[in-house]
């Protein structure tokens, strides 16, 4: 269930509208993406974010597969305060869930259940890429000595992943020495279900150093300064920081127990399930 403190002046502050933003993109990344989908007439997005809220209105920042673009949702009524902002997005949340339910195909009952196997694993996606602004990188030095760390990353328009790394880091000279890399996006422990099963995507990928004055740096920090604001501008200043582009070659979802999905390494959301049989009990001691 969505929820909102309740406020005790009648109007919606920027102290409102902050708690709100917070919640509802770390908690309900689905239902900001049903907002997208259905209200924003995006049904190829693949995640979304709410920018902006007030009393007209919600903007949001939407990914499709071709990049991000802004979308602007008008309420039919205008809000009063935080408890008005709080039933009008519960409303919108459940009518939007229901009319993209409404108009998915009809199908007979072990497809629907597919389908909605597969309608899981696409929210694990746009709750990865919408939600996790990092990435738990796996590198191997040039002696092949393993190594795992984490970075900032945004995904380009292209498919490739961007990251920014120091020359201070391991994982920048084992990314010179050898250009395979892992890249693990996961679910938080503290948000997952279980902890088994966390919502996760690995990606095989290649790394090629963008120099500062090749045409793709200037955009590729402008990308990660909008996920990532001002601390960004001060590490573009830092020339022992190198923009890397991650080339994604392969990629499987992990969505929960049994439900694995070979996925497209540019378009998340092209999925196919691994293994339909799921897991199988181990076989039984042999008795003498």
């Amino acid at each position: 269930m969505i929820t909102t403190d309740q406020p005790t002046a009648s109007a919606l502050t920027p102290a409102d509208r902050a708690r709100i933003l917070s919640h509802m993109n770390e908690d309900h990344a689905d239902a900001v993406l049903a907002y997208a989908r259905h209200l924003g007439a995006r049904p190829a997005a693949t995640a979304a974010a709410l920018a902006a809220l007030d009393p007209e209105g919600m903007d949001l920042v939407v990914t499709e597969p071709g990049g991000d673009i802004a979308v602007r949702i008008q309420f039919s009524t205008a809000l009063v305060d935080a408890t008005d902002a709080h039933h009008t997005l519960v409303r919108l949340a459940k009518e939007s869930a229901a009319a993209l339910r409404a108009a998915a195909p009809a199908s007979t009952a072990p497809d629907a259940k597919a389908a909605a196997a597969l309608e899981r694993a696409r929210d694990a996606v746009a709750f990865l890429r919408g939600t996790l602004k990092t990435i738990q990188l796996g590198t191997v030095s040039a002696a092949g000595e393993p190594d795992c760390s984490v970075a900032p990353y945004v995904v380009a328009p292209s498919g490739d992943l961007l990251t920014y790394v120091s020359d201070l880091s391991l994982h920048t000279a084992n990314l010179r020495a050898n250009s395979h890399a892992t890249v693990l996006v996961i679910e938080d422990e503290a948000t997952a279900g279980h902890l088994l099963a966390r919502r996760r995507l690995t990606i095989a990928t290649r790394a090629t150093f963008i120099p500062r004055e090749h045409e793709a740096f200037a955009p590729g920090m402008a990308a990660l300064r909008g996920r990532f604001g001002p601390v960004m501008e001060h590490l573009e200043k830092m020339h022992d920081f190198h923009l890397v582009s991650l080339a994604p070659e392969r990629a499987r979802l992990v969505a929960g127990f049994g439900q694995a999905y070979d996925t497209d390494p540019r378009d998340w959301t092209r999925l196919r399930h691994v293994n339909d049989q799921g897991h199988a009990n181990a076989p039984a001691a042999h008795k003498s």
